[in-house]
């Protein structure tokens, strides 16, 4: 008899299959959501991709030429980061979606609420079961090393 049993190995490997699967269409479903910001003016239009990438800016009219270059600048700035945030909020809406097909195996993706939980919850699944380098091994009763 081998290690594994034929039926545990075929589920495990499907578990896989589909986990590669779905964490594919995470990330081009994650990089095709977009995001419009406009400033309250209407001066400019920011368009930003579920990856953060700035794909488009517009303005309307000319009136953006009277902005002192500081004032322009901040526009953009913020702008800008409006855009970034709504398509980041917007991919992480469809990831949370599409994390409810992974195996339940895999944490508790599909409950984040924003990208900084995300990025807690997938540090904390590589790093869960790793040692603390730090922390002194464990001993039994009378004295001994685990």
């Amino acid at each position: 008899m081998g290690l594994f049993d034929d039926d545990l190995m075929e589920a495990a490997l499907a578990e896989l299959a589909r986990t590669e699967e779905v964490t594919a269409r995470i990330r081009r479903e994650g990089v095709a959501a977009r995001h419009k910001a406009s400033d309250r003016g209407k001066l400019l239009t920011v368009t930003a991709s579920g990856d953060g990438k700035i794909t488009d800016i517009s303005f309307r009219g000319d009136a953006y030429r009277e902005l002192a270059p500081a004032e322009f600048a901040d526009l953009l700035v913020k702008t800008i980061e409006q855009a970034r945030s709504g398509a980041l909020d917007t991919a992480l809406a469809g990831m949370r979606d599409l994390m409810l097909e992974l195996p339940s195996s895999i944490g508790r993706l599909a409950e984040v609420q924003s990208s900084d939980e995300l990025v807690e919850e997938l540090l904390g699944m590589f790093t869960r079961n790793i040692p603390d380098d730090d922390a002194s091994p464990a001993q039994t009763e009378n004295g001994h090393r685990a």
